[in-house]
C-alpha cells in the first residue's frame, strides 16, 4: 500500500468522535478506518445492485431465524 502525506482542514469534534467509535489510536488511523468502512460500504451496494432480483427469499419471518 502506498502511502501519502496529506493535509485537509476537518471538524475536530468528528474526528475525536470517530476516533472513540472506531477504537482507533491515532487520527490517522481513524481516518484509514474510516475509509475502510466507506469502501467496504461501497462494494456491498454494488454486489446488492447485481444481486437485485437474482436471489428468491421464501420466507422473511422474524420468528423462524434462531440467534
Amino acid at each position: 500500500m502506498a502511502k501519502i502525506r496529506k493535509q485537509f482542514i476537518l471538524d475536530s469534534r468528528k474526528i475525536s468522535r470517530a476516533k472513540k467509535v472506531l477504537g482507533a489510536a491515532t487520527e490517522t488511523e481513524t481516518i484509514n478506518i474510516a475509509l475502510d468502512i466507506l469502501l467496504a460500504n461501497a462494494e456491498i451496494a454494488s454486489l446488492h445492485e447485481q444481486l437485485a432480483g437474482r436471489v428468491k427469499i421464501k420466507n422473511m419471518d422474524q420468528s423462524t431465524f434462531h440467534g
